[in-house]
């Protein structure tokens, strides 16, 4: 998120929210309407790169679409369209962008060199806890990640690593990732991650501790004293309560304070009304903004606002946390032939559960953060009659 950025926004009034966000995406098969985005995103651009990009972008929509329609029954075929077609979406982002040098040809540089991850097995362990994913300094991963200023360079390897997880020595093992810390910070999973692998989510919901609005209104008044106060001392930030919420997750204040989250000070509260238990924080932001300006958060159909615990350092990004979620089970029903057939007939068949239940989520959640990320605008739909539509 962008520090005080407000993003442009476009409005649209649908009964069926799921279905317009479809015609919304399906716009950009349209290299002509594309070149309209690529415009507006870059004015300066020449017309020769506005039609390269355009066309880019269309062509980038349409296959991922071709993925996407295919809608197979099979959870194989389902897991591979899916990943393929968010590698398009991904390509169709870079290309649309404000930034020359991203057209087909340099995002080919760097799909030459393959995906950019790679996955490999602790034989000890037990799927999914058994399966991680390390980044490759070269590939479409690394490229991607590097053109959203993300920076993996204290955790990409210069070559594939061993298949095996022992024979990495401990600090190539910290540059790993586990499928199940994957799972953990889909924001959408967190009130069943318990549920079906027994560990506590990586993803959280959040928002404004009410009970303490009273102390944080105080502190507003202190900032802005009035003619003849005597003016008390104003801190340099200002002090937000939020409120985490367990969502039936047995987490404990222990847990949530471990996870080195900019919440601080996090502590168990109680309310008699609804006799539930929440937790409480302290998040520090400059005085002139409100809290959200300053926490990255996310918020779908399926989840509240939420945090994602940061993996490698600074990857929150739900998008690139479901290429890489994808990635890995791909690799699974394409090359691991007895470990998929245990979890689609097997012990593991609450895995197979799982990725059902995942695979509904990809489907509802990504066609809509595909439109956003590649026109740069968000999308707010409302029903009509609500509120929030126009009469």
């Amino acid at each position: 998120m962008t520090q005080n950025a407000k993003p442009a926004v476009e409005r649209l009034v649908a009964e069926d929210v799921r279905q317009t966000v479809w015609l919304r995406l399906r716009r950009l098969t349209s290299s002509r309407l594309c070149r309209q985005i690529v415009s507006a995103r870059a004015s300066a651009l020449s017309p020769e790169v506005l039609d390269s990009k355009s066309e880019g972008v269309a062509w980038a929509v349409r296959s991922a679409l071709g993925y996407w329609d295919t809608n197979p029954a099979d959870l194989n075929a389902r897991i591979l369209t899916r990943y393929y077609a968010l590698l398009q979406i991904s390509i169709a982002e870079q290309v649309a962008s404000p930034n020359l040098a991203f057209d087909l040809n340099e995002v080919q540089r760097h799909t030459e060199q393959g995906h950019g991850l790679s996955t490999l097995s602790d034989p000890s362990a037990i799927f999914p806890d058994s399966y991680y994913l390390a980044c490759l300094r070269s590939g479409h991963f690394y490229s991607y990640c590097r053109y959203k200023e993300i920076n993996l360079g204290e955790y990409a390897f210069e070559k594939r690593p061993p298949r095996v997880l022992s024979k990495l020595n401990p600090e190539e093992q910290r540059r790993l990732v586990s499928l199940t810390d994957l799972f953990r910070r889909v924001p959408e999973l967190s009130p069943v991650v318990e549920e079906y692998l027994g560990v506590h989510p990586l993803s959280l919901h959040v928002g404004i501790a009410n009970k303490y609005l009273p102390e944080m209104a105080h502190q507003n008044w202190r900032r802005n004293p009035h003619p003849g106060r005597n003016p008390a001392y104003v801190p340099p930030d200002q002090i937000t309560y939020i409120a985490v919420y367990p969502q039936g997750s047995k987490i404990t204040e222990a847990y949530l304070n471990s996870l080195g989250l900019p919440i601080k000070n996090i502590t168990a509260e109680h309310d008699g009304p609804t006799n539930s238990h929440y937790f409480v924080g302290k998040f520090t932001h400059p005085d002139d903004s409100y809290w959200w300006q300053h926490l990255d958060t996310y918020k779908s159909g399926y989840s509240g606002t939420s945090i994602i615990v940061p993996l490698w350092g600074e990857i929150s990004d739900a998008f690139v946390i479901h290429f890489m979620v994808l990635y890995a089970l791909s690799i699974v029903v394409r090359y691991l032939p007895s470990l998929w057939h245990n979890i689609e007939n097997g012990d593991l068949n609450h895995i197979r559960a799982l990725i059902e239940h995942y695979l509904a989520i990809v489907d509802s959640v990504l066609p809509r953060m595909s439109v956003e990320r590649i026109t740069g605008v968000h999308l707010r739909i409302d029903q009509p009659g609500s509120m929030g539509a126009p009469v």
